[in-house]
């Protein structure tokens, strides 16, 4: 059921995660964090959240199933914001950016911890 393909495409959106903690751990708010670094750890995070949500994306088309495990239930919405990010990056508003941070990354990450140890 789970191939060393779907591993590693799982693998790669922990690595994602891991990445827009590092870049968002000494964000206070979300004005603080939009210039942080003049502005380079909040394009990380963008960047980040393009590619997991890519990853997702790629992940629902050639293996629905894993997507139905994850359990998260905001995927389809981490797949949309990878759209929105690439057709709208003027337009994203860093609150969002920084709710996405706070509140959705940890609970995504622990579904996926969780589905990975599950199925490993």
């Amino acid at each position: 059921m789970y191939n060393e393909v779907i591993l590693a495409k799982l693998y790669t959106c922990l690595e994602h995660i891991e990445a827009v903690e590092k870049y968002f751990k000494n964000a206070e708010n979300a004005e603080y964090f939009f210039n942080l670094n003049e502005g380079l750890q909040y394009d990380a995070v963008l960047m980040r959240l393009q590619a997991l949500g890519e990853n997702l994306k790629r992940i629902a088309q050639k293996h629905p199933f894993v997507i139905d495990d994850l359990m998260y239930k905001e995927t389809y919405n981490v797949i949309r914001f990878r759209d929105y990010i690439s057709h709208h990056y003027e337009q994203i508003e860093h609150e969002v950016v920084f709710d996405i941070c706070a509140a959705k990354i940890p609970e995504l990450k622990a579904c996926l911890t969780a589905l990975i140890k599950k199925v490993s």
